[in-house]
Parts: C-alpha cells; structure tokens; sequence
C-alpha cells in the first residue's frame, strides 16, 4: 500500500558524540542582514539549550530552545546562548548582528524574497526546483562565503537527508544579502505498511518470539514453545514457522522466510550524489530512522542522499532494514558530499585604482585548503596612448590569460613594471580547487602608463597620483612626481595654477580635459631645457609680474615648444616677454593671443631657432611693440593676423634669419608719425613676402 509520508518523518543521525560540549549555531551569522533571522542550532549533543536577545546571562534571563524559532528583531542584535548537558558542562556562546529590513519590493527578485521574507525559512523537497534570480549571487553554510550566480537548483529526488540548511543571497549591485534557511525534505514516494509476524528480529541474529499462544519452528527442527530468544546464522536463509498451540489436525501451518542479511552499497553519481542500494533478496526494503517518531517509517527499495551545487554535508545515516515489510535490523551508513566550492582567492593590489604610474605589486591569497591557480595575460601594449580607457572596455574582452599553473603555495606575488614603450595593460586570473570542487575565477587588472596624467585641482590632494581616479591638484606635485619620467601627457581639468618658476626636463603635453586654464602667477614662469613642451586646447593667462620679475613667461633651450588651437591673454608690468628660445623651434597654430605691457613687449624672442606660425592672431601692446625679434634661424608664418599697438612697433625684426611670409595680414596701431615697414631685416636676399595685407604702417 502506498502512502504519503509527513514531512517530518525522516531524519538524520548527524554524527557521533563529540567528547566535549560545543555550540553549533547554523543561525544567525555576524553581518548586516535585509531579513529577520532564524535561530537554529546542530544540538548533537543531549542537554538544554537557553539563548538570550539583549546580551543576558540566557540561563538567568533567557529563553528554553527547544527548536528552530524566528527572531523577530532589527536593528542590533546580541545573541548569547548557553548549553548545559546532562552530565552538567556548560558551554557558551555568542553572535552579534544587525537587520535592515528591505522586502526587495523594487527590485527584479521580490517574489523571489517573499517565499522567505517573513518566516526566515524556505522549504524544500527533494526533486523539485529551488530558482535563485540570476541577479543574485548566492552561497550555502557557514562563512567564509563562497558565492555562485543564482541558477535552478535541485536536489535527487531519492533524496532522505532532512537539513536545516543556512543560504546567504546577495545582491552586489545594491551590496544586500539576505540569509534564510533552506529546510530539505524527502520526496513523499514510499510504502508505508508493514506486516505483523508473532516474532521479533533484533540485532539480525536475534529472533524473540512474542505469541506463548503458538507454536514454533525454525527450518526442519521440531516444533516447540520457546521460552528465550535464539540466536540464528544470518548468512544463509532461514524459515520460520507457526501455528496454533491448540493442536488439531489441519490446523493451518504459517511461516516466515528470512533472506541471508544483504550487504549495503554506495553509489557516488556523476554529480555527487550518492545512492543507498542492498545487495541482497529482492524483498529486503530500507527507512530512515525518524527521531521525532522513535520509528522507522516509509519504506523504500533504495534511498538517497544529496545537497545543493554550493553546498555540502557529511554524517551517519541510521538505516533500518526490512524483508518483506518485517524488521531485521539497522545498519549504520556514512555519507559525505561536497558540491561547495573553495573560497574564492583574495587579489590584493598595490595600486590605488584601475590606472597606475609605477611599479605594481599583486598579490594572491587562498586558504591553506585548497589548491590556488593562476594565469597571467602578456603586457598588452596599446597602439594609441591618447585613448582613456576603463576596466569593462570592450577591448579587453579579447585579451585572455595564459594556461592556469597551479602555485606551490596558498599565496603567490607577481610585481608588474611599467614599459617604455608606452602604456600597457595587465591581467591576472586565479581560482581555488578542492577535490573536483572550483571555485569562480576572479580576474583583476590595470593599466600602468608613465606617459598619460591627470590634473584637477577640485580633487582630493592627499590621494593624488596622477591617474584619471586620483589626479594631480598642483602642478608642483606634478612635477615632483613626473621628475625623472621621459614623455608625459598631462590632461588637465579646471585651472592649472603655475606659481613658481618651473623647469621642465621630460616631454610634456597639456591637453584640455575639461575647462582647462593655464595660470601663470606673478613670479611664475617655465623653463623647458632638451625636451618639448606642447599645450592643446587650453586658455592661459597670468597675473601682472612686478617690475622686478625680469623672466619669460616660457623660455626655450635646445627645446620643442607647440601651442595649437588655443587661447592666450597676458598682461606685464613694464617689460614682458612670452617667449624666449635658444637653438629651439618654435610652432604656434590655430590660436588667438594678446599680450600687454607698459615699456616693452616682444610676443617671441628668439636665437638660432626656427619658428613657424600658421592661422593665429597674435597681437602685441606696448610703448615699444614687437611680435617677433629673431636673431638667425628660420621663420615660416602663413594665414595669420599680427597687430601690434603702441607708440613705436614692427611685426617682426630679423637678423639673418631666413624667412617666408605668406597669406597674412599686418596690422599698426602706433602713435609715431614716422612710417616704418612692418617687417624689418638685415638680410634682405633672406626674406620672402607673398600676397600679404598692410594697414597701419
């Protein structure tokens, strides 16, 4: 006869009695928890269990446990608990969390928390469907943690273990997590008669009669009325027999065949789960001891047991075996499996974000447990440097790691170095094993570029580095940390202040990242000396120099100076000068400038240099105006737009300078009554003037 079982019908003999008293609290765990949390505590141990809710002594102030109970708190929660056996040790222990409640009602998932929300428990039974949301990461047991991507899971249907089962879920997005427990029930799929026989059989051998009122006989022996128990060979099969003791003729004779004691086997399946069969007569059945009932129950031809992806388990399993639904005895099976995955390995980093300027140190971190792998990807190098990137870039979905090599120990260090060759991109990937047991893959990377820096003064000074996380808040601390650094690109965002004079050895670019405003201070001034100095983008201005500040605003030496597509407006006390160079080159395009002062102004002074101005207003204002003083060198000017204003100027002067001006217009302003030609030099058979305009001189 088939019939459903109670779900409380089976149970599980944990495991065997610890020598010492110990607390085994499943729930709740320290943390922050968006649910009210279960009590449940592994009481392996006979004795009485106390717990308290507010940091009390719980044997004085608090609660009998006698079961899983809801603990219907928030906020912070102390929870002491005490255990006291019955031979009178005590032990104690104690968990402090907190809950702020979020019923997830506005998110993706919230029926997903419902099925626990309220109760704390979700319940199970073997064979069915338990869906996580694939927007949740989710891990069963004890911390540490091992989260999975939520999925369908299962447990075999032949399943028997009933656990309380604690399961954290989290959603790293919003960082909640939510911890329940999963209480895992048999299928209800077992026979649950059993058959009345005028005898008992104990500890397989054993054999009591229990009718004085009948006869007996075992095999071909004489019949009798047996007083003891017998003890009998269970190797071999066995008849018992029976009849009334009122002895008539034709009295109906009944018996009893008891099969040879099978021996059990153990199935481990492909996916862990393990299958409980007897090797015997066809007849014998096997139930699972129920504590709660003191019996055993439902009836089943093979039993199993199994546990989530994720999780695991191991104990005794109290097996009472039947033929032909009579008791013959219990055999005691142990089961472990293990469907959890290792901790996942710690990568800790040296660098303070995903851009870094100098050397790195990676670190990589598995528990003593388990076995650590790792793979490195080859320095990616990119081809393009103007480009920011970040982490989750498309162009990094193709760059994969070499083959995983398994580490001698549970930490490996790997240092990365910056290239020469310009910016490159790293990667490192590492997961944990344990018997056929991975953990989830970690990856993490960064890029290390000693060529691309970023400025904002609106950052934050005390994390500045110079990456487009932590940029740089002063120049003098750019330059302080670029000393030594070959090419540079500076991105700056907001206003650049220069307070100081400043010597530039590497190869520098200023690109507008936003706003970007050179200011130069009264006292301020740079010095570029066998390198280059490029400014994209950007306005520049200065605060009046004092008359004693005798310095260019820029002065070149064996140096490369560009500006393009900019914006300059500076003012001098009495004398100013914009810039100077010596044996450089000069190259200014697409920008408008304007420069003041009271005695003298020269916008570019020059010696042995060449310079080419293309497309650009450059205007001069003084007393004494020059756009351009140049001693030797060359000078290429095309499409351009000079003025100069004041009592005396020129557009350029040039000494032995080879020259070519094409397209652009010349512009006077001047208070003298005395002509004099725009554009004055020494060397005629040098100068080349070509469909150029004039007006004011």
């Amino acid at each position: 006869m088939m019939k459903k079982l109670s779900l409380f019908l089976i149970t599980i003999l944990f495991s065997l009695t610890p020598l010492m008293a110990e607390i085994k609290i499943l729930s709740p765990v320290a943390g922050v928890w968006a649910n009210k949390q279960m009590l449940v505590i592994e009481n392996s141990e006979e004795g009485d269990y106390f717990y308290s809710l507010d940091g009390s002594d719980p044997e004085s102030f608090g609660f009998a446990y006698d079961g899983p109970v809801l603990i219907d708190l928030t906020e912070q929660v102390k929870l002491n608990v005490s255990f006291v056996s019955k031979n009178g040790k005590k032990e104690k222990a104690s968990v402090s969390y907190e809950v702020i409640p979020d019923d997830g009602q506005r998110t993706s998932y919230r029926d997903f928390v419902r099925t626990f929300y309220k109760t704390g428990v979700y319940s199970y039974s073997s064979g069915s469907k338990f869906s996580i949301p694939s927007t949740l990461m989710y891990s069963f047991g004890l911390p540490p943690d091992s989260f999975l991507q939520g999925t369908d899971l299962s447990i075999s249907e032949k399943s028997v273990l009933l656990r309380n089962v604690p399961c954290t879920v989290y959603d790293k997005e919003k960082n909640i997590k939510y911890r329940f427990i999963v209480k895992t029930f048999p299928q209800n799929a077992g026979i649950y008669s059993k058959r009345e026989v005028p005898f008992t059989v104990s500890d397989w051998n054993t054999i009591t009669f229990t009718d004085q009122n009948l006869l007996y006989k075992i095999d071909s022996e004489y019949w009798g009325l047996p007083k003891e128990a017998r003890v009998i060979d269970r190797s071999v099969s066995h008849m018992i027999s029976w009849q009334s003791l009122d002895y008539k003729e034709g009295n109906p004779v009944e018996f009893f065949v008891l099969p040879p004691k099978p021996q059990i086997e153990i199935k481990k399946n492909d996916d862990g789960s393990l299958l409980y069969t007897l090797n015997g007569d066809d007849s014998y059945t096997m139930s699972v001891f129920s504590k709660e009932k003191n019996d055993y129950m439902e009836l089943f031809p093979e039993i199993g047991a199994d546990v989530f992806l994720g999780d695991r388990a191991s104990g005794l399993l109290d097996i009472g075996v039947f033929a032909n639904s009579v008791y013959q005895g219990k055999i005691i099976a142990q089961y472990e499996i293990d469907k959890k995955p290792p901790a996942e390995p710690v990568i800790t980093s040296s660098a303070k974000s995903f851009y870094s300027k100098n050397r790195v140190k990676i670190e990589v971190q598995s528990d003593s447990d388990s076995d650590l792998y790792v793979a490195l990807s080859q320095p990616y190098i990119f081809p393009e440097s103007d480009t920011v990137y970040k982490s989750d870039s498309s162009v990094f979905k193709n760059i994969k790691a070499d083959e995983f090599k398994k580490v001698k120990n549970s930490k490996y260090t790997v240092y990365w170095n910056p290239r020469s060759s310009g910016p490159a991109y790293y990667k490192i990937s590492a997961y944990t094993q344990s018997g056929k047991n991975k953990s989830k893959v970690v990856e993490y990377s960064l890029i290390i570029d000693q060529s691309s820096y970023y400025y904002d003064q609106s950052a934050n000074p005390d994390e500045a580095e110079g990456t487009i996380e932590h940029p740089f808040t002063s120049f003098a601390q750019c330059l302080s940390e670029l000393e030594g650094v070959r090419a540079v690109t500076l991105r700056v965002k907001g206003d650049l202040n220069i307070n100081e004079r400043s010597q530039i050895d590497s190869n520098f670019e200023i690109i507008n990242n936003g706003d970007a405003r050179i200011i130069f201070g009264p006292q301020a001034c740079i010095n570029v000396k066998s390198s280059s100095l490029e400014i994209s983008d950007c306005r520049i201005q200065n605060q009046t120099a004092s008359e004693d500040f005798k310095q260019p605003l820029i002065k070149l030496e064996n140096a490369v100076l560009t500006i393009k597509n900019s914006t300059i407006a500076l003012n001098f006390s009495s004398n100013g000068s914009v810039i100077d160079a010596f044996n450089s080159i000069v190259n200014i395009s697409d920008t408008i400038a304007s420069a003041n002062a009271i005695n003298y102004l020269s916008f570019i002074t020059s010696v042995k240099s060449r310079l080419s101005i293309k497309k650009s207003q450059l205007s001069s204002s003084a007393e004494t105006s020059v756009i351009i003083s140049a001693n030797e060198g060359n000078l290429n000017a095309s499409e351009n737009e000079f003025m100069v204003s004041g009592k005396i100027g020129r557009i350029a002067e040039l000494f032995k300078v080879k020259a070519k001006l094409t397209l652009n217009k010349f512009k006077g302003q001047l208070q003298s009554e005395s002509l004099v030609e725009p554009i004055y030099t020494n060397t005629p058979g040098n100068l080349t003037l070509s469909e150029n305009e004039t007006y004011g001189f």
